[in-house]
């Protein structure tokens, strides 16, 4: 049956955003034509190039001309009060005529998208919309929630703490440098990095998955630039937030592993539980497996590998049975959709659990529909993915035409090649891709000559 997506973005991470920032935004809820089906109706912050909802329908086997798309008047990000203003519901309501919705699936789990469907009389079609109404769903982006349930359910955490002002900041920083050791100072909200900067006692270490790296000579100078840097760190100009100070450790391979949390084990925005995700059998409580990788940085975040597959499978096994305990509490709570657990591996083999996002993530379509769908559901066993982020291109057609040309176009035939993976990205003018191989090193390969074409 017909599904309501609302491709609303993480709307905690774009307060106080440039235009740009949100741009790159309303270009990623994108990614949502990913998930379509047939007679599906989406609900974006701007409409996609009709170039990009035919080259993903094609893959995907959808019917470009049964999905309805719906945008507010003015192209803008979905963040509640777009959500609740009433010229986008009469469109949405429009667009519904004739269809009868069995889900409402919000990208991620707001309050306003459970107004809407309210609205619009579907308030059951809305997974756990009563954990959702209430603020649940900050509550599973939130790093620090993140660090008081993965200590109580005893997943193994780095050394830090959860601080709401700048000295309980300091002290738990000042005894990690008197050991030597880096720290990184987290946003409770901001994702991707952005809301990341690693703080040390000493100079050379490579910021991985943070925005910068800051020296700081003793525990005086720590005191005085946590307090003088409090509002960017944590205060998003006014609206405070908890900070999340942590033991950086250099080095580390970032893991993750995504879970789909159901009243009745049913699928989620993508193929969900029905898939062979390589994770292990399903377990019928409402807790699934989903799809699980790796990110790379360069600093920032620059592929990722799916599945896991430069680490220890004892580790890859360990991260999916803690992962899941961590699904537990929420899953009590009422909280439903995918949850990505973010665990690091040190150099010295030791597995961290960092973070959760409850909320379909940048990774989601590409292990439940790149993956699952497209590839095929065995790919875990059979296929490597490693999407590529950032890929110069000049147009969305240019960058499919220059796939072809050089045989590097994804082939049903040999379930191999390149799918691209995102819309095109006017303000930075780029896009992501995907490339699928038998095995990693060819992946790899792959990649790199997508990366040596001469003209896309």
């Amino acid at each position: 049956m017909p599904r309501l997506l609302i491709g609303n973005d993480f709307t905690e991470d774009l307060e106080n955003a440039g235009e740009q920032r949100l741009a790159t935004a309303r270009w990623h809820a994108k990614r949502a034509v990913f998930f379509a089906r047939d007679h599906d109706v989406l609900v974006l912050p701007e409409a996609p190039d009709d170039s990009f909802v035919r080259y993903v329908t094609a893959l995907t086997g959808t019917d470009p001309a049964s999905l309805a798309v719906v945008i507010p008047p003015e192209s803008a990000m979905l963040t509640p009060a777009t959500l609740a203003g009433p010229a986008l519901r009469e469109r949405v309501r429009a667009a519904l005529a004739g269809r009868r919705i069995d889900a409402v699936i919000p990208l991620h789990p707001d309050p306003a998208a459970v107004d809407l469907a309210r609205g619009l009389g579907l308030l059951d079609a809305v997974a756990g919309h009563a954990f959702i109404a209430q603020g649940g769903g900050s509550l599973a982006n939130s790093k620090a929630v993140f660090r008081a349930l993965a200590a109580g359910t005893g997943a193994p955490i780095p050394e830090g703490a959860v601080c709401a002002d700048p000295e309980a900041a300091a002290r738990a920083v000042c005894p990690l440098f008197e050991q030597g050791h880096p720290v990184i100072v987290k946003h409770e909200y901001r994702q991707a990095t952005r809301g990341n900067e690693i703080l040390s006692p000493v100079g050379g270490i490579t910021a991985w998955g943070a925005r910068r790296l800051t020296v700081l000579g003793d525990s005086g100078a720590v005191a005085g630039y946590l307090r003088d840097h409090w509002g960017e760190l944590a205060g998003d100009g006014g609206q405070g937030h908890r900070l999340v100070v942590e033991r950086y450790f250099p080095g580390s391979t970032a893991l993750f592993a995504e879970f789909t949390l159901t009243d009745a084990g049913t699928a989620g925005p993508g193929t969900g539980g029905g898939a062979d995700t390589g994770t292990g059998t399903g377990t019928g409580t409402g807790i699934e497996p989903a799809g699980q990788g790796e990110m790379v940085y360069d600093p920032k975040p620059s592929a990722q590998i799916m599945p896991v597959r430069t680490v220890d499978p004892e580790l890859t096994a360990e991260l999916l049975a803690r992962g899941r305990a961590l699904c537990e509490p929420l899953h009590a709570m009422g909280y439903r959709g995918t949850l990505s657990t973010d665990a690091v591996v040190t150099p010295a083999g030791q597995l961290y659990f960092t973070e959760f996002n409850g909320r379909t993530t940048g990774s989601s379509h590409i292990y439940a529909e790149i993956g699952a769908r497209i590839v095929g559901p065995d790919y875990p066993a059979r296929r490597v993915l490693l999407e590529h982020v950032a890929w110069p291109v000049t147009s969305f057609d240019r960058a499919v035409a220059a796939l072809s040309d050089a045989g590097l176009a994804y082939s049903q035939d040999t379930r191999t090649g390149v799918v691209i993976s995102t819309a095109f990205d006017a303000a930075y003018k780029d896009l992501c891709f995907c490339a699928v191989s038998e095995d990693l090193a060819g992946a790899r390969k792959l990649r790199q000559r997508v990366l040596d074409l001469p003209d896309a």
